[in-house]
């Protein structure tokens, strides 16, 4: 089977998205952005190679990685080739025993730098700094450039739909907190473009509305006014129960009813 990264498609103007299908087709996403001196990776993909192979055809400037979280459909088998090309690779160290369980294809936690937030990364022409989003994972992590008005998010906000319920998520007033501050850093950005982790999920493209729907959501959650509906999925030979609410750009928010407060 030829596991060959497909070719990326130019999204906008030194931008490219790069998309690895799976069996319903499009499925996970990762954001080639070129600046006038630097590229910034953002996420690699699950199972596909040759993601360097491919980003040198667009660009041979120094390269960096952002792994918006420790999820292995965000950190997959094109690490290793990354790693081997000398690209410095960031991740939240939070995120790296998460990313260990899930798959374990050799790396170490010396692969990664650590992601914190306030972290700047100046391309030249594009200048993005890390914004924390504890929640679908504690590590979760994106960036921000205020001035082009581009967030690039991971699943840190979904993608038109959200992941809360897993076990490894955090509660939700966790959620809320990293929230209060993206809604801050983003409503100086009217024309905010969001490019998430999984962007087929949403028909429409996400923007600045769609941060504000997913902070009223988790606020409404935390203080009664909103409740979901109760409903199941099938999980690793047996079933996950979990509750499912939807709000304006926000079109499935699933989250743990039983995980809204820290314990």
């Amino acid at each position: 089977m030829n596991n060959h990264v497909q070719p990326p498609v130019q999204i906008a103007e030194n931008i490219w998205q790069f998309n690895e299908a799976n069996e319903n087709g499009p499925y996970v996403d990762a954001y080639l952005i070129v600046g006038t001196e630097r590229a910034l990776l953002v996420d690699a993909l699950q199972t596909v190679t040759g993601l360097y192979e491919e980003i040198q055809k667009i660009t041979q400037k120094p390269l960096t990685v952002f792994i918006t979280h420790g999820h292995l459909d965000h950190a997959g088998m094109a690490v290793e080739e990354l790693h081997q090309a000398g690209v410095p690779i960031y991740m939240s160290h939070l995120d790296y025993p998460l990313l260990k369980e899930m798959m374990d294809y050799g790396h170490g936690p010396d692969w990664f730098l650590d992601l914190t937030p306030g972290m700047v990364f100046d391309l030249g022409g594009f200048r993005f700094e890390t914004i924390g989003l504890d929640g679908h994972s504690q590590g979760s992590m994106a960036v921000l450039d205020k001035e082009r008005q581009l967030l690039f998010s991971g699943d840190g906000i979904g993608s038109g739909m959200i992941w809360m319920q897993l076990p490894v998520c955090s509660p939700l007033a966790k959620l809320k907190e990293s929230l209060e501050v993206l809604v801050q850093q983003t409503r100086q950005c009217p024309q905010l473009l969001v490019f998430p982790g999984h962007r087929n999920q949403s028909p429409v493209q996400l923007n600045s509305q769609y941060v504000e729907d997913v902070l009223f959501i988790t606020q409404g959650l935390l203080d009664g006014s909103l409740k979901g509906q109760a409903a199941s999925m099938p999980w690793h030979g047996g079933e996950m129960k979990f509750h499912r609410i939807a709000h304006g750009l926000m079109r499935d928010f699933c989250y743990d009813p039983e995980r809204l407060y820290e314990e």
